[in-house]
């Protein structure tokens, strides 16, 4: 994607918020909806400014991410291995698929109560919970893409004396790709609202954090403020890997998709 056609994307996006802003500034101004309720942007972007000035905003914005990417590189390790377990081994799929199908639909805050009699308020805790909701997207994905891989193909591999190693880089990563980086993505936006849920229920320090003592103290712009900026974040960095995923890991997919369309 050259950056003409980034530009031209980005429009449509730009135009909307705009619009959106203008329309809550009128809605704010004209007194449709009390500021206590509902502050203008312009006293939200204040608040963000007051916080990012202070400092306070980078200290629970590194807080946030060290906990994301932390949490969320466990996940995803135990989320692809399990994948490519169940979705490449009979056996394991067998006595393993009806624990995942179990565990599976239960809400990530559900978990909240034993995080903390297993691992106490600390952060290890907060890391169980955010790797357990990256763990589960990515674990299906994987089995599916595993899954739906031709039987032909992997008796070919086989004819070609390929061993399990050789067999799992050359043949099944490669087809079950577009799967796991779709898992991916969604396991890190699952994993970003569910960290925030964590630093809103026990934490010092977060985007979370500040969100709920900023409801505390009533500061209900840098409230709004610190959820826009969760979207954001959430938008930005998602954008981010869909690209890094289709850019780099995904272009030869592509190209065969183009190739034999």
């Amino acid at each position: 994607m050259s950056v003409k056609d980034i530009v031209r994307a980005s429009m449509y996006p730009i135009a909307t918020g705009v619009l959106v802003i203008l329309c809550w500034t009128a809605i704010v101004e004209i007194g449709l909806v009390p500021r206590a309720i509902l502050p203008s942007p312009v006293e939200v972007g204040r608040a963000g400014l007051v916080e990012l000035h202070s400092g306070r905003l980078g200290i629970h914005g590194a807080a946030s991410i060290n906990r994301l990417l932390s949490g969320y590189a466990i996940g995803a390790m135990i989320g692809v291995t399990l994948g490519l377990l169940l979705g490449g081994i009979r056996s394991v799929r067998a006595y393993c698929y009806f624990i995942v199908e179990v565990l599976r639909p239960i809400p990530p805050l559900g978990w909240i109560p034993l995080a903390i009699i297993w691992f106490g308020i600390g952060e290890p805790s907060k890391l169980f919970l955010i790797a357990l909701t990256a763990c589960f997207p990515i674990l299906v994905a994987t089995e599916k893409g595993v899954g739906q891989i031709p039987e032909p193909l992997v008796r070919a591999g086989r004819a070609m004396d390929l061993g399990p190693t050789a067999l799992l880089v050359k043949v099944v990563l490669p087809n079950a790709l577009p799967d796991i980086t779709t898992g991916l993505r969604l396991g890190w936006t699952l994993a970003i609202a569910v960290l925030v849920g964590t630093e809103m229920i026990a934490a010092q320090s977060g985007i979370g954090f500040m969100i709920m003592d900023a409801m505390g103290v009533g500061n209900f712009a840098l409230l709004v403020f610190g959820i826009i900026l969760l979207g954001c974040f959430s938008i930005v960095t998602d954008a981010g890997l869909k690209y890094v995923f289709d850019q780099k890991l995904l272009r030869w997919h592509h190209n065969a998709t183009k190739t034999f369309a």
